[in-house]
């Protein structure tokens, strides 16, 4: 039926307002995004150029440590190679280091052999899993095959798993069809993740015992964090929190 048949009878969730307090803090994080602290240490120095191994063929000019670094910023500034190595050679003069900074040439080539960084692995990792899903249209056929063969559109769709952390940074991700539920998922998206953490929070959606059980298999001493339905009660399971009865504004 078309979306206003059911308007009626669909259930109203009101947009969450939030409301910021710590002004002075929240403008002190703003801030602290656009500060840039980069420095090469004694040992990435002392290894950006690898050492003869005195085997035959022309050996390499930098190591992998030095193409590593480079495709790490430009992975976090999100540059060409071009101005990777501009900004490369600019952090170098500007730490007075001696070293030579890989050419966007080299950079494009030794990157392929080399394995890709997540920066989620690079970053200090969160305490906190936060998951949900969003919805993903798939379009069919397009509409100049609609119009001459007569053909439907067939259009669907796919849900995006999610799960991140206070940081906002991606711990794992899981693509389902639209009829997989969001507590199924669950055990996929701890299983991707592999470091401690000490809060999971999630919606109404992921209110259910074998989620609980997917996260204390994973982490013992975590809190679940889930808002329970309406119409919840007391749970009496051994080995779970109790669930207190929750009535909605």
């Amino acid at each position: 039926m078309p979306y206003k048949h059911n308007e009626s009878c669909r259930h109203k969730i009101e947009k969450a307002r939030y409301k910021v307090t710590n002004w002075a803090e929240y403008n002190n994080g703003l801030r602290r995004r656009g500060d840039i602290t980069i420095w090469f240490t004694e040992a990435a120095i002392t290894e950006w150029h690898p050492i003869k191994t005195g085997a035959r063929g022309r050996p390499q000019k930098y190591s992998n440590l030095a193409i590593e670094t480079a495709l790490l910023v430009r992975q976090v500034f999100h540059l060409p190679l071009r101005q990777t190595e501009g900004f490369m050679n600019s952090l170098a003069d500007i730490m007075k280091v001696d070293i030579t900074i890989p050419d966007f040439s080299s950079l494009s080539k030794r990157s392929i052999k080399l394995p890709r960084h997540i920066l989620t692995k690079a970053m200090e990792p969160g305490s906190f899993v936060i998951v949900d899903s969003t919805g993903l249209k798939v379009y069919g056929k397009d509409e100049w095959h609609q119009e001459k063969h007569g053909v439907p559109a067939r259009r669907t769709w796919r849900k995006l798993h999610l799960a991140v952390d206070e940081n906002h940074q991606l711990l794992a991700c899981e693509l389902t069809t639209p009829e997989v539920g969001d507590p199924t998922v669950v055990p996929d998206l701890l299983t991707q993740i592999d470091t401690p953490f000490e809060t999971f929070m999630g919606d109404g959606a992921y209110d259910g015992e074998p989620v609980s059980e997917a996260v204390l298999n994973k982490q013992p001493n975590a809190k679940v964090i889930i808002p329970p339905h309406k119409t919840a009660v007391r749970s009496t399971a051994d080995g779970y929190p109790a669930r207190q009865s929750y009535q909605g504004d």
